[in-house]
Protein backbone atom coordinates (compact mmCIF):
# COMPACT_ATOMS: atom_id res chain seq x y z
CA UNK A 1 0.00 0.00 0.00
CA UNK A 2 1.10 3.48 -0.72
CA UNK A 3 1.76 6.19 1.37
CA UNK A 4 2.68 9.73 0.01
CA UNK A 5 2.96 12.37 2.31
CA UNK A 6 1.73 16.08 1.75
CA UNK A 7 3.19 19.00 0.52
CA UNK A 8 4.04 20.90 3.66
CA UNK A 9 4.02 18.11 6.34
CA UNK A 10 5.69 16.84 8.40
CA UNK A 11 4.26 19.84 11.34
CA UNK A 12 5.92 20.07 14.31
CA UNK A 13 3.07 20.32 17.07
CA UNK A 14 4.59 20.45 20.22
CA UNK A 15 6.71 17.63 21.52
CA UNK A 16 4.18 15.14 18.32
CA UNK A 17 4.36 16.17 14.74
CA UNK A 18 1.22 16.58 12.64
CA UNK A 19 0.84 14.31 9.44
CA UNK A 20 -1.97 14.02 6.61
CA UNK A 21 -0.77 11.90 3.50
CA UNK A 22 -2.79 9.78 1.05
CA UNK A 23 -3.16 5.89 1.25
CA UNK A 24 -3.91 4.28 -1.18
CA UNK A 25 -6.30 0.86 -0.21
CA UNK A 26 -4.98 -2.69 -0.52
CA UNK A 27 -5.44 -5.07 -3.86
CA UNK A 28 -7.24 -7.50 -2.69
CA UNK A 29 -8.69 -7.02 1.47
CA UNK A 30 -8.84 -9.30 4.18
CA UNK A 31 -11.80 -8.38 6.23
CA UNK A 32 -10.60 -7.06 9.76
CA UNK A 33 -11.34 -9.55 12.82
CA UNK A 34 -8.71 -8.53 15.40
CA UNK A 35 -5.39 -5.90 15.33
CA UNK A 36 -3.50 -8.72 14.32
CA UNK A 37 -6.12 -10.56 11.70
CA UNK A 38 -7.13 -9.39 8.75
CA UNK A 39 -7.09 -5.33 8.08
CA UNK A 40 -4.89 -2.96 6.22
CA UNK A 41 -1.94 -2.61 8.63
CA UNK A 42 0.13 0.75 8.58
CA UNK A 43 3.62 1.06 10.22
CA UNK A 44 4.28 4.49 11.48
CA UNK A 45 7.88 3.77 9.76
CA UNK A 46 6.53 3.59 6.63
CA UNK A 47 5.57 7.12 7.00
CA UNK A 48 8.91 7.92 9.19
CA UNK A 49 7.69 8.14 12.22
CA UNK A 50 8.14 6.16 15.46
CA UNK A 51 4.76 5.81 16.13
CA UNK A 52 0.98 6.67 16.13
CA UNK A 53 -1.13 8.68 19.56
CA UNK A 54 -4.30 9.27 17.16
CA UNK A 55 -5.74 9.20 13.78
CA UNK A 56 -9.01 9.76 12.65
CA UNK A 57 -11.70 7.67 10.28
CA UNK A 58 -11.94 8.61 6.94
CA UNK A 59 -13.85 8.79 3.92
CA UNK A 60 -12.00 7.60 0.38
CA UNK A 61 -11.86 10.39 -1.96
CA UNK A 62 -14.88 9.00 -3.79
CA UNK A 63 -17.54 8.91 -0.84
CA UNK A 64 -17.95 5.11 -0.69
CA UNK A 65 -16.01 3.40 1.99
CA UNK A 66 -15.01 4.93 5.28
CA UNK A 67 -11.83 3.58 6.94
CA UNK A 68 -11.43 3.45 10.89
CA UNK A 69 -8.28 3.04 12.26
CA UNK A 70 -7.82 0.02 15.02
CA UNK A 71 -4.59 0.77 17.64
CA UNK A 72 -2.39 -1.89 17.77
CA UNK A 73 -1.30 -2.42 21.56
CA UNK A 74 -2.83 0.65 22.51
CA UNK A 75 -4.55 2.16 25.41
CA UNK A 76 -1.79 2.41 27.92
CA UNK A 77 -0.93 5.58 27.54
CA UNK A 78 1.43 5.11 24.87
CA UNK A 79 2.31 5.55 21.07
CA UNK A 80 1.42 2.35 18.77
CA UNK A 81 3.77 1.76 16.17
CA UNK A 82 1.28 0.58 13.88
CA UNK A 83 -2.68 0.68 13.39
CA UNK A 84 -5.06 -1.68 11.02
CA UNK A 85 -7.38 0.21 8.50
CA UNK A 86 -10.89 -1.34 8.71
CA UNK A 87 -12.54 -0.96 5.91
CA UNK A 88 -16.92 0.21 5.56
CA UNK A 89 -18.88 0.03 2.57
CA UNK A 90 -21.38 3.46 2.77
CA UNK A 91 -23.44 2.19 -0.02
CA UNK A 92 -25.18 -1.18 -1.18
CA UNK A 93 -23.23 -1.06 -4.69
CA UNK A 94 -20.50 -2.72 -6.24
CA UNK A 95 -17.47 -1.55 -5.39
CA UNK A 96 -13.79 -3.11 -6.43
CA UNK A 97 -15.35 -6.13 -8.17
CA UNK A 98 -17.41 -6.80 -5.21
CA UNK A 99 -20.90 -6.52 -3.96
CA UNK A 100 -21.14 -4.23 -1.25
CA UNK A 101 -23.94 -3.66 1.74
CA UNK A 102 -24.30 -0.39 3.15
CA UNK A 103 -23.36 -0.35 6.91
CA UNK A 104 -21.04 -3.83 6.25
CA UNK A 105 -17.26 -4.46 6.33
CA UNK A 106 -15.98 -4.77 2.55
CA UNK A 107 -16.26 -8.16 1.28
CA UNK A 108 -13.17 -10.36 1.33
CA UNK A 109 -11.23 -9.80 -1.57
CA UNK A 110 -12.18 -6.43 -2.69
CA UNK A 111 -9.87 -4.74 -4.82
CA UNK A 112 -9.44 -1.54 -3.05
CA UNK A 113 -6.31 -0.14 -4.58
CA UNK A 114 -8.09 2.38 -6.77
CA UNK A 115 -9.25 3.87 -3.84
CA UNK A 116 -7.47 7.28 -2.07
CA UNK A 117 -7.67 7.92 1.99
CA UNK A 118 -6.56 11.43 2.96
CA UNK A 119 -5.47 10.33 6.49
CA UNK A 120 -4.49 13.33 9.11
CA UNK A 121 -2.41 11.64 12.19
CA UNK A 122 0.05 12.79 15.10
CA UNK A 123 2.36 11.02 15.63
CA UNK A 124 6.04 10.89 17.60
Amino acid sequence: MANTILPGYIMPLGDKYLICFDHTGPSSYAQFSSPTTGGDKINASDIGMGGFDTMQPVVDTTGLVIAYPVFNYGGNGNAVPSVVMQYWSLVTATIGGQSQTLGTQIAASTDLSALKFRVKAICV
